[in-house]
């Protein structure tokens, strides 16, 4: 196995190192320079932890033959507790650079030893690895730091919400169990900041729009010592899924910590209760409250603009005999194709809203009284021009439909008023057919 040409140097422990290795060794030569080092040292893949080689300082602690490390687990040499801790320092320092060492309460040959560990990442051929050396840690406070230090990885990994430490320039330190679990991505998937912003935001504008939120908010935040306003963004996970986050921050010290809340839910329920409240049950289209919003909104946009606004009044004719000779179900059933069929002529940016009974209406935006008039034809021509098929029964249904478009200054009411007017007069006519006024 030859060593990758952007090798560095390999760490053993805080004082010791391994010389740079040229590109192209060999695989004896790379086992040369780790024996060199008196520090235990063990080679293993970057994210299963399986060990591919070990120096002899390593068998020694360990008590194994050098022949009895190839494949086996972390696990097998320090214990499940000491390697859940391994697991997550992810140790993001460039390759060749030592990370900063920490304590393991380890169980190594059936007894108890605190070690201090220290990890650098090391390019071998065309894959990364992950160089461990462990060390005897200093008997003076290290079972006492190394039992904080358990329990308050314990207590993080217990929290319900992604944790996250990372250092100054955004590179991940420290993760809890619930951020592997959140978003699914490995420590050799996300090896620096710029792997995050790609998996987690693959569509590009959508990825520069989370990354201006991301360190506006923070710029704003550390200006005004204070943590970050939180805010939510939709993040992509490795299995092809997307959570709603609520992402929270603040900078202690030299470090960003950062806490990722889960609020896919929660958003999920508040949008759909919305839509229950702004969506008439029957029919799916907007109830009279949620009309009557969007005919302000629509109406003030178009007066500053002075663009032309128009509102439409429908009604069933004779919507009551079809209930009295077919029963409510069936009327039920024509509003639905009734509004089905509206909508279908409709453009994308008209307001269709029922505001009871049989009675529609609609806001829209057209240049002139010409096209105002056939967007109400339109809408005339597409429930009259064919019955509506309701089980074995061709049911004959029309529309009256009444117009009026808005002058300057008036009022919503107002115009909604006149629509109205020109409505009842529509009917009074004859039925099925249009007045705008």
């Amino acid at each position: 196995m030859s060593m990758h040409k952007t090798s560095a140097h390999i760490s053993a422990a805080p004082d010791v190192a391994v010389p740079d290795a040229p590109a192209g060794r060999s695989r004896q030569e790379v086992d040369f320079w780790i024996d060199c080092v008196g520090a235990p040292l063990v080679l293993m893949e970057g994210q299963v932890l399986n060990v591919r080689y070990a120096n002899r300082s390593a068998a020694v602690l360990f008590g194994r033959g050098l022949e009895g490390f190839g494949g086996c687990s972390v696990e097998e040499l320090v214990g499940p507790e000491a390697t859940l801790i391994l697991g997550q320092i992810w140790s993001v320092a460039p390759v060749g650079v030592p990370g900063e060492p920490f304590l393991i309460r380890a169980q190594v040959q059936d007894q108890e030893r605190v070690l201090m560990v220290q990890v650098t990442k090391v390019a071998v051929e065309d894959e990364i690895l992950r160089l461990f050396s462990f060390m005897d840690a200093p008997p003076q406070g290290s079972v006492t730091l190394a039992g904080w230090q358990e329990n308050v990885t314990s207590l993080l990994n217990w929290l319900p919400f992604g944790f996250e430490i990372a250092s100054s320039d955004d590179q991940i330190q420290f993760a809890n169990s619930t951020f592997k679990e959140m978003f699914g991505y490995t420590q050799d998937e996300i090896s620096n900041i710029e792997d995050w912003w790609r998996l987690a935001y693959p569509d590009p504008d959508y990825r520069e729009f989370a990354r201006a939120q991301w360190y506006d908010s923070i710029a704003i935040a550390r200006a005004e010592n204070r943590e970050m306003t939180p805010f939510d963004l939709d993040v992509a996970t490795a299995n092809g899924g997307k959570r709603t986050i609520q992402f929270r921050h603040r900078t202690i010290g030299n470090f960003n910590v950062n806490l990722y809340i889960d609020v896919t839910r929660e958003r999920s329920y508040a949008k759909e209760l919305k839509v229950l409240a702004d969506t008439d049950p029957l029919t799916g289209a907007m109830n009279r409250r949620r009309f009557f919003e969007e005919a302000d909104r629509i109406h003030a946009k178009c007066q500053r603009s002075a663009a032309p606004v128009a509102f439409l009044m429908l009604d069933i004719d004779h919507f009551k005999t079809i209930n009295d000779c077919y029963g409510h179900g069936v009327g039920d059933r024509v509003l639905i194709e009734f509004t089905r069929r509206c909508r279908d002529v409709l453009d994308p940016g008209d307001c269709f809203g029922r505001m009871g009974g049989e009675e529609f209406a609609v806001v829209l935006s057209r240049p002139d009284p010409v096209a105002v008039h056939d967007a109400a034809e339109r809408l005339r021509r597409a429930v009259g021009a064919c019955p509506f098929g309701i089980d074995a029964d061709l049911l004959k249904v029309t529309v009256s439909v009444g117009g009026a478009i808005c002058v300057t200054d008036e009022s919503v009411g107002s115009a909604i008023s006149r629509a109205d007017n020109a409505l009842y007069d529509a009917k009074k006519a004859g039925r099925d057919r249009s007045i705008v006024r």
